[in-house]
């Protein structure tokens, strides 16, 4: 692991061949880092973090827009707007989306990650003015409410990977906006005219939403090639590190 020369961008492996990761919601690049033992020669993985992620300062404005302004003045300035891979995780997916929709950046081939296009209903109590704020800091900033959360979302799954790890070192202020935000993420049918390769993967015990989404995906693009990530939920990256990665890096192995 090492930061780009004069940036905040991390990046995996030493290869020549430049991958973009783009993490999901509650998290930042170190999405990824289970990645690195697995990465081929030949790749390195370059993971921005998006604006009021990972230390980097918050956008001027919570809007889709500053989100993308921001993390596109990162890729260009890293001339990594042509990458032959994005990799997008989660949420991060939506942005990868979103920039390949306005033609920010392109790539030749996109994979999905456990993707978050519908929000999930049981989060909207979140979203209740200073009583939804209260009961996400409750839930999620406290050490006694995301073992709580961890809990619950073992029920169904094989894993034993703490969901909630990554909510421990976060900038919570941030990862609310996000959760707000998330409520109005556009129609993924706005996507379906864009003509790249898409990969899905998704875990075999994820939640619902995810699920959702991916079938919702994999609607629009008949093309787009499926795959489960056995015993996973919605971190397969952490869950089933050495098989996530297969997928995303045999086309490089051959």
């Amino acid at each position: 692991m090492r930061l780009l020369d004069g940036s905040s961008v991390t990046v995996y492996g030493t290869g020549n061949c430049s991958y973009v990761g783009l993490h999901g919601w509650g998290a930042d690049h170190r999405t990824f880092e289970p990645l690195e033992p697995f990465l081929p020669q030949s790749v390195q993985l370059v993971c921005p973090d998006f604006p009021g992620c990972g230390g980097i300062p918050p956008p001027d404005e919570w809007t889709i827009d500053c989100i993308i302004e921001g993390t596109a003045e990162i890729l260009t300035a890293q001339s990594m707007t042509d990458p032959p891979t994005i990799v997008g995780s989660c949420l991060g997916a939506v942005f990868a989306l979103e920039m390949l929709y306005r033609g920010i950046i392109s790539t030749e081939r996109l994979v999905i990650i456990d993707p978050l296009i519908f929000f999930p209903m049981y989060l909207r109590i979140f979203l209740l003015g200073k009583f939804g704020e209260g009961a996400y800091r409750a839930s999620m900033e406290t050490g006694v409410g995301r073992i709580m959360a961890n809990l619950i979302s073992k029920v169904g799954r094989s894993s034993d990977v703490d969901m909630t790890a990554d909510l421990k070192n976060i900038d919570h202020d941030s990862a609310y906006r996000y959760l707000k935000m998330m409520a109005d993420l556009p129609n993924p049918k706005r996507y379906a005219d864009l003509e790249l390769n898409v990969d899905i993967i998704y875990g075999e015990e994820t939640f619902r939403f995810a699920r959702k989404s991916s079938k919702a995906l994999k609607e629009i693009w008949k093309h787009a090639r499926e795959f489960q990530v056995p015993k996973a939920s919605h971190l397969p990256i952490i869950e089933q590190t050495e098989y996530t990665a297969r997928l995303l890096f045999d086309n490089v192995l051959g």
